[in-house]
């Protein structure tokens, strides 16, 4: 499982090949952007919609921008200036919302968001943010949506199911901003996430009780000149990662968060005094969940890993490895044509049979349908669906034909490819 996989040509098969050229371009070791400045006006066109919905956009536009088309030029240095006014309206939102819950006595930390620089994104203007993400204990919870509700935050949506959520209902304010179609709107509001777990046991099935000590070992940062509560650079780590390792078991887009969990694995690869704190204050256990995030890295962006992390790696169990080394594609080919290959990693982490039907269930069959009035029939795969002009009962009779007919494909070719694996010498743990 040495090297990228794109270093070595093996590329997820179902990912078009402007996709392909980027990922190329994004590696750390021998980044390669000869392929995207070859791609045609359709395939830029084809690729920066693919980033918009993949968080890349900024990314691509830190590349050398050298021998790109004018005009992708043109935007994308449009939407870098355009989230640089952005990020100071994210710190005074964040200032408005901290001192009003500070002034209910609530402690917090803030996750993800702008908490990422500078050691998973050089510079916080260079990553998108649409909401802030607060931790709060959970006898805090109540205090603290009152006193956003006090400033005058309410309940984004009450159509959407938070049932898998790791966080109560986003709250929102959105005045007089309307949408203009400008993902990096200076003016956009942003939203507010209050989050009651950093790892949620009752969706997952998955017991990683270690988590809870995070809190106790927060800390005070400062980035641009914004003061804020935070995780640890340690329990950092792990929270980004444990955040990987659930949206694989989710079906999610990773390929950004492993994106930026690479680009700390390369630049921390000779912090020693770092690793060492990271294998004496984690336990195997979580280091193993945090593992599979950092194998990911290494083989989507051929990152360089200090010795103890590709210890950890060989470390893992061989079935494990063995996954690794049939499914690494299968997150990556899961933005073009879904799949749930990563079920049979997530039934390697239980014993219980009765948690393992819990798991099978709600990986292959529909948790719940959208209503006629949801937003999700006018979606695929994240992709916002041209307009048809027909009636919109059709739509979402189309919509209901569509979702039936991408699960029952995902469930046989995930009982196909699990059994293939299982008979390949790699049998799951009774």
């Amino acid at each position: 499982m040495d090297g990228s996989i794109f270093a070595t040509g093996k590329r997820a098969p179902r990912m078009p090949s402007e996709v392909a050229a980027l990922v190329s371009a994004f590696q750390l070791n021998e980044p390669d952007t000869t392929h995207l400045k070859k791609l045609s006006d359709e395939e830029w066109t084809s690729l920066l919609a693919f980033c918009k919905v993949a968080n890349l956009t900024l990314p691509l536009a830190h590349l050398s921008l050298e021998d790109f088309p004018h005009w992708v030029v043109e935007r994308l240095t449009t939407n870098l200036a355009d989230n640089a006014l952005r990020f100071e309206f994210v710190k005074a939102t964040y200032r408005e919302a901290a001192e009003a819950i500070g002034r209910a006595g609530v402690e917090h930390i803030v996750i993800k968001g702008f908490t990422q620089s500078p050691d998973y994104v050089a510079d916080p203007r260079l990553r998108a943010q649409n909401d802030i993400d607060i931790f709060c204990p959970s006898e805090s919870i109540e205090a603290a949506l009152a006193a956003l509700t006090d400033i005058g935050y309410k309940q984004f949506s009450e159509n959407f199911s938070y049932a898998l959520a790791d966080h109560k209902p986003t709250l929102a304010r959105n005045g007089d901003w309307k949408w203009r179609g400008n993902s990096f709107d200076p003016e956009m509001p942003l939203s507010i996430e209050v989050h009651f777990c950093l790892w949620n046991e009752r969706v997952s099935q998955i017991k990683i009780p270690e988590v809870e000590l995070f809190w106790k070992r927060r800390r005070i940062r400062e980035v641009d000149g914004l003061s804020f509560p935070c995780l640890n650079p340690v329990d950092h780590l792990a929270y980004h990662t444990l955040h990987i390792v659930r949206d694989l078991f989710r079906g999610d887009w990773i390929v950004h968060h492993v994106r930026e969990l690479a680009s700390f694995l390369h630049f921390h690869a000779d912090d020693e005094m770092f690793w060492r704190s990271w294998v004496e204050t984690h336990s195997s256990s979580l280091r193993t969940f945090e593992t599979i995030a950092i194998h990911y890295a290494r083989a989507w962006f051929g990152c360089r890993l200090h010795p103890l992390a590709t210890l950890e790696i060989d470390r893992l169990s061989p079935t494990r490895r063995s996954w690794l080394q049939r499914f690494s594609n299968s997150a990556l080919d899961n933005m073009f044509e879904q799949n749930k290959d990563s079920l049979w990693l997530q039934l390697t982490f239980v014993s219980s049979r009765s948690q393992r039907w819990t798991m099978l269930k709600r990986s292959l069959i529909p948790a719940h349908i959208g209503s006629i009035t949801s937003p999700h029939i006018q979606l695929r795969n994240k992709r916002l669906l041209p307009s048809s002009g027909k009636p919109f009962w059709q739509q979402y009779i189309a919509y209901l034909i569509s979702r039936s007919a991408g699960y029952i494909r995902a469930d046989c070719a995930t009982l196909w490819r699990g059994l293939r694996w299982r008979l390949s010498g790699y049998l799951l743990p009774r």
